[in-house]
């Protein structure tokens, strides 16, 4: 007669698990042995005289995966930005579709850099057999200086600004693959080192326990 159950909408469970096994993420370039799971439940409230008792309903209403990279962003990045990249699992209970394939950011640059070189090497076909067809003539006028000048420069903006500017995009997607890799191996370092400190402080106070 004294314990009372009560539920309601807004009543929820959040949890944060750290999960084993390989894997992909949304937002992440690298796949992950070990990860960051999170995931929200209704809940309800048990209570009586003297304490209330709070259970998770059901399958999650939402849960989401984050490489420990990203969860370490999110958490020392509060208030900054629209958030964190994460990957959703599942949706009001239900599961949603897997990850599809996601072409990595180094291989999207190279792609992109090999596509402008076919167009590059279209375009420079056009325009030299267009400047053969000026100089061929035994005179130039006016407009046929201005179209060489024109291809001129357009050359010259190709080869000083344009290419350069693909190759400096790959530079700085490698750089930013590496820095997500250090980061990382740095949490899994980190996690290793709380793991084994954890354990040895039980072997401590077992020791302890024994004297």
């Amino acid at each position: 007669m004294e314990r009372e159950n009560h539920k309601h909408e807004s009543f929820g469970q959040i949890s944060f698990s750290r999960i084993s096994g390989r894997t992909n993420f949304y937002g992440s370039e690298l796949e992950q042995d070990h990860y960051i799971d999170m995931e929200v439940y209704a809940s309800e409230v048990e209570r009586d005289l003297t304490q209330d008792w709070y259970y998770a309903r059901g399958l999650p209403l939402i849960k989401v995966r984050m490489s420990s990279g990203q969860f370490s962003e999110l958490i020392t990045n509060l208030n900054i930005g629209t958030g964190t990249t994460c990957t959703i699992e599942m949706v009001n209970e239900k599961y949603v579709q897997e990850l599809p394939f996601q072409e990595s950011r180094k291989e999207f640059v190279h792609r992109k850099f090999e596509d402008r070189m076919k167009e590059f090497a279209i375009e420079l076909r056009k325009r030299q057999k267009v400047a053969k067809t000026i100089i061929a003539k035994k005179t130039l006028s006016k407009d046929d200086m201005r179209t060489l000048q024109q291809h001129v420069d357009w050359l010259t903006q190709e080869v000083e600004s344009n290419i350069p500017f693909f190759a400096k995009c790959f530079q700085e997607t490698m750089d930013e693959v590496i820095q997500e890799a250090k980061l990382e191996v740095e949490n899994a370092i980190q996690h290793k080192i709380s793991v084994l400190g954890l354990t040895e402080l039980h072997k401590q106070n077992n020791m302890l326990k024994e004297k």
